[in-house]
């Protein structure tokens, strides 16, 4: 009924299903499928002795620095009152700033205005010409190239 040629084709068959197939890992090798309960823990949980040391460590270091950040706020409203700085006031300087005056700079150089209609120009304030000043960054200091005076220069606003 089932000649030779049948055989090796169930042969073939069967290698290639299994040869496709994942094969499972050894029992020898714990994951979490296959330990017990009691031992599957959330890998972020510490389970050992030595990681809740070191947690007990690390908050008792976190305690220290926040008792000694409260003890500097005290120690500072303290000096604060003995000033005759309210701490209340929502101040927290010590000293405090120096007022002055604005610098009021004068330059030797007049600005120029902006045309409004035509962006990129601007009225030279010696002859009250157009001048195209697209590209130059504000502030820079240029010369009018149609106005014959050299010394008649001013600034980009």
């Amino acid at each position: 009924m089932f000649s030779l040629k049948h055989y090796l084709m169930l042969l073939l068959c069967s290698l290639l299903c299994f040869s496709c197939s994942m094969l499972r890992p050894s029992p020898s090798s714990p994951t979490l499928e296959n330990l017990p309960v009691a031992q599957a823990v959330d890998p972020l949980f510490p389970n050992t002795t030595g990681q809740f040391g070191t947690e007990a460590q690390l908050k008792e270091a976190r305690d220290r620095a926040n008792a000694e950040a409260k003890a500097r706020r005290e120690r500072l409203q303290n000096e604060q009152l003995a000033n005759g700085i309210n701490p209340d006031s929502g101040t927290t300087d010590v000293i405090q700033p120096i007022p002055r005056e604005p610098i009021k700079r004068v330059s030797k150089y007049r600005t120029a205005r902006a045309i409004v209609t035509k962006p990129g120009y601007v009225f030279n304030p010696w002859t009250n010409k157009a001048v195209d000043v697209r590209g130059i960054p504000s502030g820079t200091l240029i010369r009018d190239p149609n106005d014959g005076d050299p010394d008649h220069k001013f600034r980009v606003p």
